[in-house]
């Protein structure tokens, strides 16, 4: 009797493994094995081109619509980033390039500080290194979460943030606060949290930039920097971040344009276009398996060595999958075809890139419906709650650095006289006249006159006179609007500027000084009576750091890097 049950249950068991066979021989092949097979060598190619424009829209007989719509319907490429722009207006531009692309064009933008990066009516939050200096992993998952909400309103698919480069050059022209900080281990933290908001609001994050763009003095918008550090130095430092992100599931990493002699001698061969740097480390040894995108191709690090062909071709044989913003698209998805036909790159290499990048399109569900809902745009971006979370991230940020007894301001009226004095360097910033609008809507009662005067850019041709114009003055409230700017090659301050705030200091002068971008600038005048670090000029940042100088918020923050000897990573003062 035993035997024939036993008998009986492997009958079974062999006929369910027969059906389980079966079954998986006449599985469905996805929507991206079935796009990719029906596309020519050509196509597949240009799914690998993501183009630019600006998110306005566009009459169909503007020439840049035209020069869009030739790229998708003709060259039929892949996707397209924009810039500057208006949420609807942008959002019913992409609908109508999706309308005219046989294959969904996957959207992407860069939005690490929130959707008003590019959009003049979108969301904005304080800097990375604000969230560093919360020491608040859930703040950047809900920041991350809220933008991908905005993303998927708007028809754009993949952010390229976070920036997970690790701050730790002081005169980092380019990253400095747009870095969570200097230690790998809170930019993990804070990336991972961020990347996590990003991809369950159903945003595809991307890590930037790989393989560490933390330790520069070069703004590859300007040259390519070169990094001689040995792999022991990256492998405890710049690389610790980005092992995480992929650890943990980052669906998109993008490369940066910098040499590494350790990794590839080929001189002026940025990291974008080295098959060592993308296939040797990023693929084969970390095992990443997502998207692989450029950095901007339009950078003079890149373009004042290489044509846009010879760009293209390196781009496709290093293993990049996102070619981005590459210099004449039609001639480089020619040369990527010529190189491909002539047997210098396999055809299975171009299919591994497409392939991953239809697959991408799928987790988007873009095959299901590639339009958006332009009826919700307005009231999802930029909604309440956005702003209600960017006042919060702003006001757990604020770092009170040093203060010799200057504050919280006095909370009685007092005959004493204040005056604002904003220093920047370059461009004016739009938020000095709203710092002295709501610093004196807050000290109005407290001081007997604040007097705004003319801001001071560069050079202070007499610091004597200047002085003495000043006289009159009990307090001396500076703002420095001193920040990351493309091609301007420097986050410093002039050098009369910080010769200015020390002879106010000598002189027995209450001088507070409030950084509202880089945090190293206190090292230029370090006995000033009070610092405070906001590290961002946006409004949030602004109310915050006003409602730490009268005590309506105690200061909270934790410096996320190192100043000097004196203010290391970690310190952070408070009020009793």
């Amino acid at each position: 009797m035993k035997k024939i049950f036993f008998c009986f249950l492997l009958i079974l068991l062999l006929v369910n493994t027969l059906t389980e066979s079966r079954y998986s021989y006449s599985k469905e092949p996805s929507w991206a094995e079935r796009t990719l097979g029906k596309m020519t060598l050509h196509e597949k190619i240009a799914q690998m081109i993501v183009t630019y424009s600006d998110g306005y829209y566009l009459d169909e007989n503007d020439k840049e619509f035209l020069r869009l719509q030739n790229l998708i319907v003709n060259e039929k490429i892949g996707g397209v980033i924009f810039f500057k722009g208006k949420a609807l207006e942008e959002a019913r531009l992409i609908n109508k390039l999706q309308s005219l692309s046989e294959t969904p064009l996957l959207i992407s933008q860069d939005f690490e500080r929130g959707t008003a990066m590019r959009l003049e009516d979108g969301s904005i939050y304080p800097s990375n290194m604000s969230l560093g200096a919360t020491r608040n992993p859930d703040l950047a998952y809900k920041m991350g979460f809220r933008i991908a909400k905005e993303c998927r309103a708007l028809g754009v698919h993949q952010n390229y943030s976070p920036v997970m480069d690790v701050n730790n050059n002081p005169k980092n022209p380019i990253i400095n606060v747009r870095s969570f900080g200097e230690d790998p281990k809170l930019v993990s933290e804070m990336g991972l949290n961020m990347i996590k908001g990003l991809q369950e609001g159903g945003v595809i994050a991307t890590a930037k930039h790989f393989p560490g763009h933390g330790d520069t003095d070069i703004d590859t918008h300007n040259d390519l920097p070169v990094i001689k550090y040995d792999m022991k130095r990256l492998n405890q430092i710049e690389l610790v971040p980005f092992k995480s992100a992929i650890e943990n599931g980052v669906k998109s990493v993008m490369i940066a344009h910098i040499s590494f002699p350790e990794l590839d001698k080929t001189p002026n061969v940025p990291s974008s276009m080295s098959q060592a740097v993308v296939k040797g480390l990023l693929i084969d040894q970390l095992n990443f398996q997502g998207l692989i995108v450029t950095d901007a191709l339009n950078m003079a690090g890149i373009t004042k060595y290489f044509s846009g062909e010879q760009v293209g071709v390196a781009c496709a044989e290093a293993g990049i999958d996102l070619i981005l913003m590459p210099q004449g698209e039609s001639k480089v998805i020619d040369a990527i075809e010529k190189a491909v036909n002539t047997g210098k790159i396999t055809e299975e290499r171009i299919d591994r890139s497409v392939t991953k990048i239809l697959e991408a399109k799928e987790w988007l569900k873009l095959n299901e419906n590639k339009l958006t809902d332009e009826s919700k745009v307005m009231s999802t971006v930029n909604s309440e709650a956005a702003q209600v979370l960017s006042q919060q991230i702003a006001d757990e940020s604020i770092t009170l650095v040093r203060n010799e007894d200057m504050l919280p301001l006095p909370k009685k009226p007092t005959n004493d006289k204040c005056v604002i004095l904003s220093m920047y360097y370059g461009s004016e910033p739009e938020n000095t006249q709203y710092f002295y609008e709501e610093f004196t809507k807050k000290t109005g009662d407290i001081f007997n006159n604040v007097v705004k005067t003319k801001s001071i850019n560069g050079d202070i041709i007499s610091l004597e006179a200047a002085f003495k114009q000043m006289d009159d003055f009990d307090y001396y409230i500076i703002p420095l609007f001193i920040k990351v700017k493309m091609k301007s090659g420097t986050v410093g301050m002039n050098e009369s500027q910080a010769d200015y705030v020390n002879f106010l200091t000598y002189n027995g002068k209450k001088v507070i000084v409030i950084s509202f971008g880089n945090p190293y600038l206190m090292d230029n005048f370090p006995e000033v009576p009070a610092y405070i670090c906001a590290y961002s000029d946006c409004k949030p940042s602004i109310n915050a750091a006003i409602k730490s100088l009268v005590g309506e918020i105690k200061p909270k923050g934790k410096l996320p890097v190192t100043i000097n000897e004196n203010y290391k990573f970690g310190h952070g003062l408070t009020y009793k």
